[in-house]
């Protein structure tokens, strides 16, 4: 009990007297841009900003950035000289230099200045020395030379304004406002100024023992107490009471030359000196004294501290002028040092440690590399000093042990000079005889241990292990096998390569060798382990054992760390995948607590046994350093642990080393490519990258060019960021970590797609949350899609062929005669497409030949215009024969055009000319606009009016009544242009590009029908490449339409002599115009109207006029006729006054058939109104698809007169049976009482009607109380309404109510307030836009317009009768 007590104590002591706190220091050397500091800051984003005299720099907690002036660049820094750094409420840093003002852009890395002036407006370079944001907003600016600036803010941009705050002085040291709202100003040449709230000025000049002057830094405590720091007068506290300043009395040195105050929230203030070092101020002792950070490696007693930080996570950042920054950590951990690295605590001199060991008198002793053995006293100084000399009972050199046996001998194994029992007092060396089995002087002896009988066991490098008993000093060796016979016999030892022992509890003997673990049992000196093998992990050097307190064996080697279960005699391994630091293990010991500390190669590491766990500690966390030698640790009789290494002695108490609790925050610092660090505003081919900051970033895109990148990370760990490690998951794989250290990640040829990186770092076992980015890396064109499908078809297709050339090689010769059969066919079916071209020519011509003949007879005027339609129409069909003829002629080459020299502005007018009749039948304004009045050029006439011809009729097909067609003919310098611009549909853009292709048809824009054949635009474009020239199409820039441009070179030069035609006749008419026009009618006069049989109106909706002429001539017997051109007409037409029955062409402009269709039986006004479909698409989809649109009959052209006429009078009579039988009148209920309904839906809808006539005027009325009152569910009753009626529930309810609603109107009895009230409506705006939309007209005309038609009706039947 006394010796612990003893050793306790000891402990105590030495610990006080070594222990020293560790500081990492950021020179020149490494990091900073300058040792000359400013100032230290950090930011909102936890960014370490150190200021200098020569650039800035910015720390992550991974790497420095250096900031400096770049005359090239007007983004880099003003200035290097760098005084001031500070970070406003809206997060924006200013940078305050020699020159000026400026302001740091995250996203994009750059320097922005701000403009400064002078009150005069002049521009200013100013000295800034100090930046303050005040309560209300306003940044006040203090500069050297300069008085005070104020930065106003002018829409997005920033300036620095010169302000006159009434103080006499140009150089501003410092600016502070303090709780109380005063503004405290102090200048270098006349005192300090306060500014209170009401713009009161005090000025504090003569005071006695105050050097107003220089003042260096102002502060607050927490209590509002305010307190001033002066380079010549030391510190200073203001009493607000008496407005004084009183000093506070450093004792050594009242006049401390201070640089910086820094408050912190423990009461203290942390006082920088300028060559004083660093001060504390005791708030509530009110008290200063020198500071307790007693670090190792650096004395601060006459350091130049300008700036002190401290930052979030509670370091300790010290700014030294001339020597850079120190960075002292929040946690200290208790481990001490004894080595060359401390200023204060080096007893053990600069050499590596070897070996140490502490005495039953709590002597450390220490053995070095090359500088013998130290005593250290229990007190932490040193006792001896034992180095080699010429004497021979001196100590060795290099000392790899040292053990003191239970009679209390202290024994040292060397390097060179074998075993010695050293005398403590005076350092004399007994060295002993150990002889090999070649009778060798043994060199190396490497380790001890002593067993329960009082036998010392030797552990040699080469020699193997002998055993000596203490008492009486016979020394024994264990035998080793030299041969392969004697490998097998259990008294050999298999390895003579020694590098540790360790005696168990159970009398056995474990040594580590060079080839794996041995165990020797001592009771019968026997070299079986407990695994039934003589070597345990063989391969592997061994160079640590321990046992713990439940027996196991844990074994350090070069590999790893191993434990060996006794119960279970298995083995695990743990490396560095498991947490290791490294997988070098030099020494192990264990704790009363169970935790085993093991040193490693790079580090020591704390293993907690019952929750397996490995916590690592570095150099930075106060150990001698990184690197740790092999097999030198020990632990003492107080439960102290000591490791040696290179840089000296690491020991501590393991009880006071706690368990840190620190959740690192995770943060993406650089995303680079190609070396290349990206910012906002960076693009990656056509795809910007980031949008914002690399740190705020969460989506990044590539191109498939920059597909390999790296990501840079940070955990925001400043002080030792080695220590810290990495994981990161790709597409939500599984967690790979990093080395600790590395905060790097690369990816190479990624493959484009998504990809979800995900990172988390561990300090100690904490983690940090996960932060995830998505990168987008896209597709080259090549690789795209569409591209490798393509890719697949070729490569099966040359597969294919492959195959199938090398399968079918014999038949090689019939292939061939089946490509010539091929060949020969397909010559037959181009001739079977030109002969049947001829033959329909010729039952063309005995059409027109006789029809010609009768026309001219026969002058009957009504039979004349059935001849001249059936001319015209015959023509039509030879036009399209004789296109598709000469479209075959340019495709196999055998159309050449003669060119003949003409007038093309006559040859234009000509064509002009013919279309004049069309456009006053369509109200088309027709011009043709030439810059010249004469000009000859070489064309084919009989070939170029097709072109002409196609597009005019083309623009007139598409050109609306009342529209404009211009036909303009320009001249250029080597060619002259033809344009015919209309005010029609116009072209999709998209359907630009292929509109010239051969059958392509334009889609009508309103309703996505395909108009025309397909033919003319190609044979347009052919024929215009035959002369040489070109044609294209654009939209009308401002105005609907469209115009082809068609340019043809000037003169004959780029025509070959077989084109010329110097003989032919320059009188040439349009040859094609009677194919591509209407013909006017052989008489002029009206149409005699016809009386009609019945009361019906039909109405014929047709765009081709001489159908829809036709159609309305044959039906004016039988019917009221009217006609409209197309859908959208028709529409309008039938709203405003509704048909018996619509005949309508399905392929129409503005709007189609099936459209026209869709619109009349949606709307319940007109939906009873029988529609007959007529169109030349016969397939049986086109016919079904007629017929789900609702239309009553589907007529195939072309088609028979009578049918038609027979199928107009079936439906109007179907018609009206269904009115009698109803009588339409769904809104009085006195008849609805009348009907006979027989079947259940007819019943349903009786019901239905009954409650919606009943509660017409209730505005309550919905689907709910019309599905109670008639007993079934609110969606049967829907889906029943839907099929009786095609219309839901609430549109029958309110349809219903419409129609009463225009009956009322057209009785003219009620208001328009009334009607909409009697018919439930309670929003009467509501009521008129609904009506509106129904009948197409408000409730005001509609009452209007249903008097006067109601008085029109009536006439006209006065008129019939």
């Amino acid at each position: 009990m006394r010796n612990t007590l003893l050793y306790l104590i000891c402990l105590f002591l030495f610990s006080n007297l070594c222990y020293a706190q560790e500081g990492k220091m950021f020179t020149v050397d490494k990091e900073l841009s300058s040792s000359m500091i400013n100032k230290v800051y950090q930011d909102y984003d936890g960014i370490i900003w150190i200021a200098t005299e020569d650039g800035l720099n910015r720390y992550d907690g991974a790497k420095f950035t250096v900031y400096k002036h770049d005359k090239g660049n007007p983004n880099s820094l003003l200035n290097n000289y760098v005084r001031v750094l500070y970070e406003d409420s809206r997060k924006r840093l200013f940078v305050g230099s020699l020159k000026g003002l400026q302001i740091y852009d995250r996203e994009t890395d750059l320097f922005t200045t701000i403009p400064m002036k002078f009150i005069n407006g002049n521009k200013a370079e100013a000295n800034i020395s100090s930046i303050i944001e005040r309560k209300n907003g306003e940044i006040l600016i203090g500069t050297s030379g300069h008085n005070l600036f104020s930065l106003e803010t002018q829409g997005d941009s920033m300036v620095v304004q010169q302000i006159d705050k009434n103080i006499p002085s140009r150089l501003i040291t410092c600016l502070y406002e303090d709780k109380q709202g005063f503004l405290w100003v102090t200048t270098g040449d006349n005192g300090i100024f306060r500014i209170d709230n009401n713009k009161q000025q005090k000025q504090y000049l003569s005071e006695k023992g105050i050097a107003w002057n220089t003042i260096s830094s102002i502060c607050e405590d927490r209590y509002g107490n305010l307190y001033m720091g002066s380079l010549q007068k030391g510190l200073f506290q203001y009493n607000y009471q008496t407005e004084t300043f009183t000093p506070i009395v450093y004792s050594p040195d009242s006049n401390l030359p201070i640089k910086i105050l820094y408050p912190t929230d423990q009461d203290e203030i942390y006082i920088g000196t300028d060559g004083n070092g660093i001060k504390i101020y005791d708030i509530q002792k009110k008290k200063m004294q020198d500071s307790n950070l007693n670090v190792t490696t650096f004395n601060l007693n006459k350091a130049k501290v300008h700036s002190i930080l401290k930052d979030r996570l509670g370091n300790l950042w010290l700014g030294f002028f001339q020597k850079g920054v120190m960075i002292i950590p929040a946690t200290t951990y208790e481990f001490r040092y004894i080595g060359f690295k401390s200023a204060i605590n080096n007893t053990i001199g600069s050499s590596c440690v070897m070996s140490v060991f502490k005495d039953h008198i709590g002597t450390l002793w220490v053995g070095t590399d090359n500088d013998g053995i130290y005593g250290i006293s229990p007190d932490g100084t040193q006792n001896v000093h034992f180095t080699t000399s010429e004497t021979p009972h001196s100590v060795p050199s290099t000392i790899m042990s040292i053990y003191e046996d239970s009679n209390h001998n202290l024994w040292i194994g060397s390097y060179l000079n074998g075993m010695a029992k050293m005398d403590t007092q005076t350092g004399k060396c007994s060295y002993l005889n150990l002889v090999d089995d070649r009778s060798n002087l043994v060199q190396s002896v490497y380790c001890f241990a002593e067993d329960n009988n009082k036998n010392l066991w030797i552990g040699t490098m080469g020699s193997g292990i002998f055993y000596m008993d203490i008492n009486t000093g016979k020394i024994n060796r264990c035998r080793t096998y030299e041969t392969i016979a004697e490998w097998g016999k259990p008294e050999m030892l298999h390895n003579s390569w020694i590098n540790c022992l360790l005696h168990t509890a159970d009398d056995k003997l474990y040594i580590g060798t060079y080839d794996g673990l041995a165990c020797l049992d001592i009771k019968t000196m026997n070299f079986n382990s407990p695994l039934k093998t003589k070597r345990i992990l063989p391969g592997d050097v061994v160079y640590a054992l321990y046992e713990d307190q439940n027996g196991g064996i844990w074994i350090g080697t070069s590999r790893g760390l191993n434990y060996l279960d006794p119960k279970t005699m298995s083995i695990h391994e743990y490396t560095m995948e498991d947490g290791l630091p490294s997988n070098l293990i030099c020494s192990i010991q264990g704790d009363n607590n169970g935790y085993l500390w093991i040193s490693t190669g790079y580090g020591i590491s704390r293993y907690n046994t019952r929750n397996p766990s490995f916590i690592n500690f570095y150099a930075n966390d106060g150990l001698q350093g990184n690197e740790f030698s092999k097999g030198v640790g020990f632990t003492g009789p107080a439960g102290e642990i000591i490791f040696g290494g290179t840089g000296g002695i690491s020991y501590f108490n393991p009880l006071e080393i706690t368990n840190p609790n620190k959740k690192p925050e995770i943060r993406i610092t650089d995303f680079n490519i190609h070396e290349k660090t990206i910012k906002k505003g960076m693009k990656s081919g056509i795809y910007e990258i980031v949008n914002t900051a690399i740190m705020d970033a969460e989506f990044f895109q590539l191109s498939h060019k920059d597909n390999s990148f790296s990501i840079e990370f940070s955990a925001m760990e400043f002080y030792s960021p080695e220590r810290i490690t990495y994981m990161y998951s790709l597409n939500n794989s599984n967690w790979v970590s990093l080395q600790q250290g590395i905060n790097r990640v690369s990816f190479s040829n990624l493959a484009p797609g998504h990809y979800t990186f995900q990172i988390k770092a561990k300090d100690y076992n904490y983690y940090s949350d996960i932060k995830e980015i998505t990168i987008t890396i896209f597709p080259a064109w090549y690789a795209s899609g569409w591209a490798k499908l393509i890719y697949i078809i070729l490569a099966l297709g040359i597969i294919y062929i492959i195959i199938m050339q090398v399968r079918h090689r014999y038949r090689a010769r019939q292939e061939i005669m089946e490509h010539i059969h091929a060949e020969q066919i397909n010559e037959a079916k181009l001739q079977f497409f030109i002969n049947i071209s001829h033959e329909i020519r010729t039952p063309m011509s005995l059409i027109i030949s006789p029809l010609q003949k009768l026309m001219a007879i026969d002058k009957d005027g009504e039979r004349q215009k059935n001849y001249y339609t059936i001319y015209r129409n015959a023509e039509r069909i030879l036009r399209l024969v004789n296109q598709l003829m000469d479209i075959r002629k340019i495709d196999k080459g055998q159309m050449s055009l003669k060119f003949q020299e003409m007038d093309i502005v006559g040859f234009l007018h000509d064509l002009y000319n013919t279309f004049e009749y069309q456009a006053k039948t369509k109200h088309i304004t027709l011009n043709f606009l030439p810059e010249v009045e004469r000009l000859q050029v070489w064309i084919d006439p009989k070939n170029f009016d097709k072109v002409i011809l196609n597009i005019l009729s083309n623009a007139f097909k598409f050109t609306p009544e009342n529209g404009e067609i211009n036909i303009y003919l320009r001249v250029g310098k080597h060619y002259f242009e033809i344009v015919v611009e209309d005010s029609g549909i116009g072209i999709d853009p998209a359907e630009m590009g292929r509109i010239f292709e051969r059958f392509y048809q334009i889609r009508n824009s309103h309703n996505n029908s395909n108009i025309g054949t397909g033919i003319g635009l190609h044979l347009s474009r052919s024929l215009i490449e035959l002369h040489h020239g070109t044609i294209l199409v654009e939209s009308n820039e401002g105005k609907p339409g469209s115009r082809f441009i068609i340019r043809l070179p000037l003169g004959k030069d780029h025509l070959t002599a077989e084109e010329i035609d110097e003989f032919s006749s320059n009188n040439y008419a349009p040859a094609h115009t009677a194919t591509a026009l209407p013909i006017p009618s052989p008489t002029d006069e009206e149409d005699v109207k016809v009386r009609s049989k019945t009361k019906n109106h039909v109405l014929v909706v047709e765009d081709d006029e001489e159908i829809r002429k036709y159609i309305y001539q044959e039906l004016a017997s039988d019917f009221h006729m009217h006609e409209c051109t197309n859908g959208k007409e028709a529409l309008a037409m039938i709203l405003k006054k509704a048909p018996d029955l619509i005949i309508s062409d399905i392929m129409m402009s503005e709007m189609d058939g099936l459209t026209l269709c869709r619109k009349i039986k949606q709307n319940v006004t007109v939906n009873h109104i029988p529609v007959i479909l007529l169109t030349a698409k016969s397939r049986e989809e086109d016919k079904l698809e007629g017929l789900e649109t609702g239309a009553d009959a589907y007529l195939v052209k072309p088609f028979n007169i009578e049918i038609l006429r027979k199928t107009v009078l079936n439906l109007i009579k179907s018609r009206e049976v269904l009115r009698n039988s109803f009588s339409g009148n769904q809104i009085r209920e006195d008849k609805l009482h009348k009907l006979n309904v027989q079947s259940p839906d007819d019943k349903l809808l009786s019901k239905v009607m009954k409650v919606i006539n009943d509660n017409l005027s209730n505005p309550n009325l919905n689907v709910e109380m019309i599905a109670t009152v008639v007993g079934i569910s609110r969606v049967h009753l829907h889906r029943k309404l839907k099929e009786l009626t095609n219309q839901s529930t609430r549109d029958l309810i309110r349809n219903v109510r419409l129609k009463q609603a225009a009956s009322l109107l057209a009785d003219k009895y009620h208001s328009i307030t009334e009607v909409a009230t009697l018919t439930g409506f309670t929003n009467i705006a509501y009521f008129s836009t609904a009506f509106k939309e129904l009948y197409g007209v408000s409730p005001t005309n509609y009452m209007e317009k249903r008097s006067a038609s109601t008085e029109s009706e009536k006439e006209q039947e006065e008129q019939q009768q």
